[in-house]
């Protein structure tokens, strides 16, 4: 979900972009006239490598465009169980959990004079010989592991390339409502077009899905190549290092961020059924790919519905209330899995994604809450990366049961609803000052240096 379309390195990205020149107010207004000292970019520039960045380095993920098609053919040619399979995507799943790191390497450590241009060309081209790689290395489990991890890896740093222009922009020339609105408009289409994109590519050759993100990762080098203009004149920044240790330090005083981070794990880390029902809509329903692929279509349109009444009701609900409902509605509809099925899997699939988007919502503004003031970057990629690494651990948990104790997918479908529902005794422990109050209400006024207070 996300982990996967979210970008959590945009603002330890921006440590970087405030280090470098900023244009004058009469600059702003002459708009794409106006260059920064320090880049030679137009606004039309930043549009065009924040757009395609934020595409490819969605898209080309091998949990997004190779989830069915690599998925099915660990399944049916390795003849991987669930519980290797969660595994091992898991496994490539990591880097992601720790991309705040790659912001402050981009940051601090400039690549051949350059802090955006040369990270994001090797970037770029490393993930496109990776993706081709998959196609010609044996078909053994540790050659594949290794190559859709190096995908991983440098898709990361790519992505937290891209959101650092994207900060760059915003600061630059005003920008920072349109240019942050392409990027989401983008990960949305994606989004909802991968399913279909997906389905129709685990049904053909896998050498076609192997064609298609490396021609994307092509392209995005191309571009990089002629689009993104940065003259190599940046120098290591030893700021950036010491205002992350500084940061750690008091992420590690503050109750609230330790509170919301207990509370996120406990929802997340619920035994998860992705993997196991996978082998369900294949081996027991018959689905096909491109069926399956449809299903996720649904989901992902039923989840931009979700969000849409979500930026409603915040304004109208405590968080304390969003939280309650959301969970509760989708610990409730989880049990709809019970009666899965080919004509029930459009509804379900339907409700589900706009339940589970719901949920998401409610926790990312918890998260968002909690973090200490003057810690926003670090401590929510860091309580980002911990969700990311939950929600695959549950997968792997989930699988475990199915596999090793021979767990029927309906009592699995049980204990995910049921654990879910737990997690609703712990909302009255949430601290007051960040539940009890609607969206746009004044947060109570508490000073940045003493994240302990900020957590009472």
């Amino acid at each position: 979900m996300d982990g996967r379309l979210g970008d959590d390195g945009v603002r330890v990205a921006a440590r970087g972009a405030r280090e470098d020149a900023r244009v004058t107010v009469q600059g702003r207004e002459q708009g794409e006239q106006a260059p920064a000292r320090t880049s030679s970019l137009t606004i039309r520039q930043y549009y065009v490598m924040v757009g395609l960045g934020a595409f490819v380095t969605t898209l080309a993920q091998p949990a997004v465009i190779g989830r069915l098609p690599l998925q099915l053919l660990l399944k049916n040619e390795l003849h991987f169980n669930a519980q290797t399979l969660a595994a091992f995507l898991l496994i490539v799943a990591f880097p992601w959990n720790v991309k705040p790191l790659a912001g402050i390497l981009s940051d601090s450590f400039p690549l051949f004079g350059t802090r955006r241009r040369h990270y994001m060309l090797l970037s770029a081209s490393l993930a496109a010989v990776c993706w081709f790689m998959i196609a010609v290395v044996p078909r053994a489990y540790t050659p594949l592991l290794l190559v859709a991890l190096g995908i991983s890896v440098f898709l990361v740093v790519a992505s937290t390339v891209m959101g650092g222009l994207m900060v760059e922009a915003g600061q630059r020339y005003g920008i920072s409502g349109r240019i942050t609105s392409i990027r989401q408009l983008v990960q949305s289409a994606v989004s909802l077009g991968n399913g279909l994109l997906g389905g129709y590519l685990a049904s053909v050759a896998f050498g076609w899905t192997v064609g298609v993100a490396t021609g994307m990762l092509i392209v995005l080098a191309v571009t990089t190549y002629f689009a993104l203009v940065e003259p190599p004149t940046a120098s290591r920044n030893r700021e950036v290092l010491a205002a992350a240790g500084h940061e750690l330090r008091v992420l590690v005083r503050s109750r609230t961020l330790w509170a919301a981070g207990v509370f996120l794990a406990l929802v997340y880390i619920a035994p998860g059924f992705t993997t196991p029902l996978l082998y369900l809509q294949t081996d027991t329903l018959g689905f096909s790919p491109t069926f399956i692929g449809l299903m996720e279509t649904i989901e992902g349109g039923a989840g931009l519905l979700g969000a849409a009444l979500y930026g409603v009701t915040c304004r109208t609900f405590t968080l304390r209330q969003l939280l309650t409902g959301a969970i509760a509605t989708n610990a409730s509809l989880t049990l709809l899995y019970l009666f899965y099925g080919r004509t029930s899997a459009p509804f379900i699939h339907g409700v589900a994604g706009f339940a589970v988007i719901a949920s998401e919502l409610a926790l990312m503004d918890l998260a968002v809450r909690s973090t200490p003031p003057g810690c926003e970057s670090l401590g929510f990629a860091l309580m980002m990366s911990a969700r990311n690494f939950a929600i695959s651990g549950s997968d792997v948990l989930g699988s475990w049961l199915i596999d090793s104790h021979g767990w029927a997918f309906h009592q699995l479908v049980w204990l995910n609803a049921g654990t879910t529902a737990l997690v609703l005794c712990f909302i009255p422990l949430l601290p007051r000052a960040i539940v009890a109050r609607r969206d746009g209400e004044p947060a109570p006024t508490v000073a940045a240096s003493n994240p302990i207070e900020a957590g009472a």
